[in-house]
């Protein structure tokens, strides 16, 4: 399965689940160090799946490719195409390429009375038995698990989080307060499909320790999930396949991958509340420069209540 089919496949209000819409904005976590990197030349480090920071990233997070949910959208799908007037029209060329003189009728009559079956009713037989033979061949053919490790070289990902007021995050990413946080504006063209400029790319990552029976439960969970261990960095991605990297930088034992983005995607930078003045004047000079849309906000922790408003610079 390609990247670009599986982004596809990531929809999962067709699969029984609900589609999540993004938020306006999202945030990227970084430290001071990074600063020239992202906000000067513009560009964010994609990672490969399988090389993210959680160890259990590529997980058995399904049992087997398919199972009942599986048949049931196949069979969905043939019957929606396996209409009365499409099989009319299909028998009435079968029998004109064999240059049978025998009228429709006659054949849905004949097939009646020798299978008590109606054409339809045999053709939906004969798929099923078809699909059964996939399902069992497909499963004997490639194990999720390697399937899950093959995805995981292939897909890489760009991560963010819902929230600029994560403690943790400032701790864990953001330099312990001393870097910074970028705000995308989701609504950019850059986090939109190519051939449906409407539709989002981003992915909400579903949280879970369970194991799925099939995928076609829940594609999100068994495709974009993370542990229960990661709740609370409440994320979301964008991702793209090696095609799509515009840079890479090999550092021998480790590759970083780079992509561009448009300023314009940038809507606010936020500085940590710990930021050195060095820090906060490299900050301000380069959003004059190359964010000058962009709010440039600290953040000012509020103890008592534990929380973080955001003071304009």
């Amino acid at each position: 399965m390609s990247v670009s089919r599986f982004s596809d496949l990531l929809k999962p209000e067709e699969f029984g689940g609900v589609e999540a819409t993004p938020p306006s904005c999202l945030y990227k976590y970084m430290i001071a160090d990074r600063i020239r990197d992202v906000l000067e030349d513009g560009m964010v480090r994609f990672t490969h799946l399988i090389n993210t920071n959680d160890s259990f990233e590529i997980r058995k997070t399904f049992k087997s490719f398919t199972g009942p949910k599986f048949k049931k959208l196949m069979n969905n799908a043939i019957a929606e195409t396996m209409t009365p007037e499409r099989v009319e029209d299909q028998l009435k060329s079968s029998l004109a390429d064999r240059g049978l003189r025998i009228s429709t009728s006659r054949v849905r009559q004949l097939l009646k009375q020798q299978t008590g079956m109606t054409i339809e009713d045999a053709l939906r037989a004969q798929v099923g038995v078809m699909l059964d033979m996939f399902a069992q061949t497909f499963d004997e053919v490639k194990k999720p698990e390697d399937f899950l490790e093959e995805l995981g070289s292939q897909i890489l990902c760009f991560s963010l989080s819902e929230r600029f007021d994560l403690p943790a995050m400032w701790a864990h990413y953001g330099g312990g307060h001393t870097g910074v946080v970028v705000v995308f504006d989701t609504n950019n063209e850059w986090f939109k499909r190519d051939n449906k400029p409407n539709e989002s790319k981003l992915q909400k990552i579903i949280y879970f320790d369970d194991q799925l029976d099939e995928p076609f439960e829940n594609l999100q969970a068994a495709f974009s999930s993370k542990t229960i261990d990661w709740a609370s960095e409440r994320e979301w991605r964008l991702n793209c396949s090696i095609k799509h990297i515009e840079k890479t930088v090999d550092l021998g034992s480790d590759q970083i991958h780079l992509r561009s983005f448009p300023p314009r995607a940038v809507s606010a930078i936020i500085i940590g509340s710990k930021a050195s003045p060095a820090t906060i004047d490299e900050v301000r000079d380069v959003t004059r420069r190359k964010y000058p849309h962009a709010k440039l906000q600290q953040t000012a922790p509020q103890r008592m209540a534990g929380t973080f408003t955001l003071v304009e610079l």
